[in-house]
């Protein structure tokens, strides 16, 4: 049964780094359907003061796709979203509206610059949080501030920050270190969700049936099931599978 939800994914066509046509758009869908993902956040780039966000262009190419997966009568839903880079207009063009959230909800997708340092992160997680809105941290293990673990359990229990890992972090090793880091991540339960960040079918591609085997071998099916989908729906109030 298809009931992955990835709410990480740059499926969008003509909007950011993403697939560039809409022929590559529905290379990506077939891949997400194939890999049982049933629910995806599409979360274009956005950098609040930075270049306007392209609603028009991503709301006309959103509908296209689902169009598209009327048609072929795939069990695939798409959502609304974007990937939020933290800057100092960040919280305010939130609470104008400005962005796109999570699937219409009060959660956002928060990513930084690698060099991000510690300080920033809690600054944005209580800026955006006093906007009104829950922080996801986007691929929590590209920042070195968020090696120390007791960065991660501050922002976890100070802010309410939930913290989301790119499922091929999960799936490859990278150095003893940094797999030494991950392990601890997901052993300690600071990881709440997974997501593809998937931006095409080659390079950065939907894997999210594997990532999930790999957990289930890993921690069980319960725990999961959870991260590939169950926290994301209870978070976004998504249908369940036997809703759909």
């Amino acid at each position: 049964m298809s009931n992955y939800v990835d709410i990480h994914h740059h499926l969008i066509y003509g909007v950011d780094d993403g697939p560039r046509t809409f022929e590559d758009m529905q290379q990506m869908i077939l891949r997400a359907v194939n890999q049982q993902v049933s629910d995806i956040v599409c979360t274009a780039h956005a950098t609040p003061g930075g270049r306007p966000f392209p609603t028009e262009i991503y709301l006309r190419h959103l509908e296209k796709a689902r169009a598209w997966i009327a048609e072929q009568g795939l069990p695939l839903r798409l959502y609304t979203g974007c990937e939020v880079l933290y800057t100092d207009a960040s919280a305010r063009l939130l609470k104008e509206g400005q962005f796109p959230s999570l699937a219409d909800s009060w959660n956002v997708l928060v990513e930084f610059t690698p060099d991000t340092d510690f300080k920033r992160m809690c600054e944005a997680a209580r800026l955006i949080g006093n906007a009104g809105f829950s922080v996801v941290f986007a691929h929590v293990e590209r920042y070195p501030a968020l090696r120390n673990l007791g960065h991660v359990r501050q922002l976890r229990e100070e802010y309410g920050v939930y913290m989301q890992m790119n499922a091929n972090t999960v799936i490859n090793r990278k150095g003893f270190f940094f797999d030494r880091w991950v392990r601890h991540m997901l052993d300690d339960g600071h990881i709440d969700c997974v997501a593809t960040d998937a931006h095409n079918v080659t390079s950065r591609m939907c894997n999210m049936r594997l990532c999930y085997e790999m957990l289930k071998e890993r921690y069980g099916r319960e725990i999961a099931l959870d991260m590939c989908g169950g926290f994301q729906r209870k978070l976004l109030k998504l249908p369940q599978p036997e809703e759909a």
